[in-house]
């Protein structure tokens, strides 16, 4: 898609920027390319290298290009995307309420790795950290509880064996009066646990009765780029997932963060056709 180039005028820098911005997108910069120097750059348009370097770090920050110290800029690669069906897809949600029924065996065979990217278990590392806080303003009202009760934070990270990348994030609170008539899962060295929440959830009488979902753009910070081995300016994208009981409680939150330029979440509507 061509870029939309800055309106009215505007300062040189940007001028540079659109113009390096629209080379790449018609691909004369191709992935991968070296731009030209700062010095062809500025003999390019009679300038200082202060402004070259501005129009560079406006590219830089929309993630366009990568950069490194005494090299030039070169067009970013971009990765290839996996499609979100995590808690998205009521298909892949179907399944993973229907596994909680299921055996150990069968629960322990299939995680939530392979319902979301599909990648196999044995390729993965993962790690479940359990502590305990009080609810804030934001969780006391998704949960209609009072502000301080007390809530089950689980931070849980996936990451690839082989190159030690981060593949899944996602931190779950749920109240823990819902949950500590039964300790094993307030321990998180019962994880991972076969079944996941739905599971976790059936073994205390809960069952879940819809997914409420939302999804919101985030600046990741300095160790979330260095976890997902994000280029800069590259946003995250941060599902929040509310899992409803057949009471209408909101039993479970969980937020689960993922690179934007990487990840595709595809959806369809199905319309009722005219007679």
């Amino acid at each position: 898609m061509e870029p939309d180039r800055t309106l009215g005028t505007v300062p040189l820098h940007d001028q540079i920027a659109d113009d390096l911005r629209a080379r790449i997108a018609s691909g004369e910069y191709a992935p991968g390319q070296s731009l030209p120097s700062v010095r062809q750059l500025q003999e390019r348009w009679g300038c200082a290298d202060g402004t070259v370097r501005e129009a560079i770090a406006i590219l830089l920050g929309e993630g366009r290009i990568t950069s490194s110290r005494g090299a030039r800029a070169r067009v970013r690669i971009p990765p290839t995307r996996s499609e979100l069906a995590i808690s998205i897809s009521p298909e892949a949600a179907q399944t993973q309420k229907d596994l909680a029924l299921q055996s150990e065996e069968e629960r322990a065979a299939t995680g939530a790795v392979e319902l979301a990217l599909g990648v196999p278990i044995n390729q993965t590392r993962f790690t479940a950290t359990y502590s305990r806080v009080q609810a804030d303003q934001e969780l006391a009202t998704e949960f209609d509880v009072k502000v301080g009760t007390e809530l089950l934070r689980r931070s849980y990270r996936t990451v690839n064996r082989d190159g030690g990348r981060l593949i899944l994030s996602s931190v779950s609170h749920v109240p823990v009066s819902l949950v500590e008539q039964n300790p094993e899962l307030l321990d998180e060295k019962n994880e991972p646990w076969p079944g996941g929440h739905w599971h976790q959830l059936h073994t205390v009488g809960i069952e879940i009765d819809r997914l409420d979902n939302s999804i919101i753009a985030l600046q990741p910070t300095t160790r979330q780029r260095q976890d997902w081995g994000m280029d800069p300016g590259v946003p995250l994208l941060c599902l929040r997932s509310r899992s409803v009981d057949t009471l209408g409680r909101v039993v479970e939150v969980a937020d689960s963060t993922y690179p934007a330029d990487r990840t595709a979440i595809r959806y369809s509507h199905q319309l009722k056709r005219w007679e």
